[in-house]
């Protein structure tokens, strides 16, 4: 365990914040506006909160979390905690907020700075700590109350908290700009290959004679189209492996995270993928996923295939699957799939007869082949770009981990002799506690 320095001390954070203290509700009346903050309004990794909601008080004074303004809301459901869904409330009208009961609300008491809490309980070490200490059922697991109060913090002099959360946002300042800059990078990247994609589907890539283009339904091009298994599947190889939506990945398909299940002769020979095919995604949360997909490859052939799936199974004589893989994420053609991708509580999807109904411009199989070709070595001079970009993102996420850890280990910034200890701080604020008057008004518990 890292020796903390002279002046600091650890200390469960329940000793320096107040959990889920609630608000004094009788100052509003029941149609009075309030800021309302459901999970979505909080980013995930930067603490930034969307304060534009609004909801008649009456209709929030209970069932939902109440805080105030300085308050540090902790997500406590999966997988919100674990993607960073923690914020520090900012100044609202009246000083009152209220939002989803998937908050833990930490109150600081005076000994510890908000932001340095904010930026200890939101670090990727304290996320993965508290990820193994939820309970509850799979899909709805909590952390709970318990660990957040045990939980030490270690604590440095007040005066150093603030020193470290300066330093702490100066180097943020840094990667921040740093990974803009990647970001852009990215943007054009992707620009670029929606250029290509769609110079390519429409001859401009290879100065094709669109003369001896046909405009066909891909429905004509096909041999059949097959939903997959609605069979549950098992992490335990048992059974045929069945591909999943995670299995198809950026246009290939990835084995390293396969489910099983039980499928009798007739099913396999049904839903048994084969050289060639085209897997597309049926449905996603995102229309942006919707159709989707992956030529299958030597390596997954054979394999099954989960129902958020649909297999093509093309008629090569007159259309490539790479070509068709093309064609279903040009630009053009995506603008139409996603249109029609109709939401379902936020599901969309794309059934067979709207995947049949998709128009394709379809040159000869020849300068399909020669369109292809052209339009993958075209991407292949944006690979090393890209992986750098991805590199360069990870790597500035694991500096600022590290930087946190610094901070918490009393390494970021020197200390000062003249500064009141932790321990010092500690017992004033308790003395202050007790002798401060007691405050009235009903409370809500949050």
């Amino acid at each position: 365990m890292t020796r903390l320095p002279d002046n600091w001390l650890s200390v469960p954070i329940a000793d320096v914040v107040d959990i889920n203290p609630g608000v004094d509700k009788s100052q509003f009346k029941d149609n009075e506006e309030i800021p309302f903050f459901p999970m979505p309004a909080i980013e995930a990794e930067t603490g930034r909160i969307d304060t534009s909601e609004r909801r008649p008080f009456g209709k929030v004074k209970s069932g939902f979390t109440a805080f105030s303004s300085g308050d540090v809301l902790f997500a406590k459901i999966t997988p919100c905690m674990e993607n960073g869904k923690m914020a520090i409330v900012p100044p609202l009208p009246r000083g009152v907020g209220f939002g989803t009961t998937e908050f833990h609300v930490l109150r600081p008491t005076g000994a510890v700075n908000a932001e340095y809490l904010y930026y200890f309980v939101s670090s990727a070490s304290l996320r993965h700590e508290a990820q193994h200490h939820m309970t509850g059922a799979v899909g709805q697991k909590r952390v709970p109350k318990r660990y957040i109060e045990t939980k030490p913090v270690p604590l440095p002099p007040l005066n150093e908290q603030r020193q470290i959360v300066e330093k702490i946002e100066t180097l943020f300042a840094r990667l921040d700009k740093g990974e803009e800059a990647v970001r852009e990078v990215q943007t054009l990247l992707k620009r670029y290959r929606q250029s290509v994609l769609k110079a390519a589907v429409t001859g401009q890539l290879t100065d094709a004679d669109r003369s001896e283009w046909e405009l066909l339904e891909l429905g004509e091009l096909l041999e059949d189209i097959r939903y997959g298994t609605a069979k549950k599947c098992i992490p335990e190889p048992h059974g045929t492996a069945v591909l999943r939506i995670p299995n198809v990945v950026a246009g290939n398909i990835d084995l390293s995270d396969l489910k099983y299940t039980e499928l009798n002769e007739k099913e396999v020979e049904k839903l048994a993928l084969q050289l060639g095919d085209v897997l597309i995604v049926r449905s996603n949360g995102s229309a942006n996923l919707v159709a989707r997909g992956a030529v299958v490859g030597e390596e997954a052939a054979g394999l099954a295939y989960a129902g958020y799936l649909i297999r093509l199974r093309l008629n090569q004589q007159r259309i490539l699957p790479e070509f068709l893989h093309l064609a279903l994420h040009s630009p053009q053609t995506r603008e139409i799939i996603e249109r029609q991708a109709r939401s379902t509580s936020g599901v969309h999807n794309i059934n067979s007869a709207e995947v049949k109904s998709l128009a394709i411009e379809l040159p000869p199989v020849d300068h399909q082949r020669k369109i292809v070709e052209v339009t993958e070595e075209a991407f292949s001079k944006t690979k090393n770009l890209t992986k750098w970009c991805e590199t360069e993102l990870k790597r500035s996420a694991s500096l600022r981990q590290s930087i946190l850890k610094d901070a918490f280990a009393g390494r970021l910034v020197p200390q000062d002799p003249a500064d009141e200890p932790a321990s010092a701080l500690l017992e004033r604020i308790k003395a202050e506690q007790s002798t401060a008057p007691k405050k009235t008004g009903r409370k809500a518990t949050a």
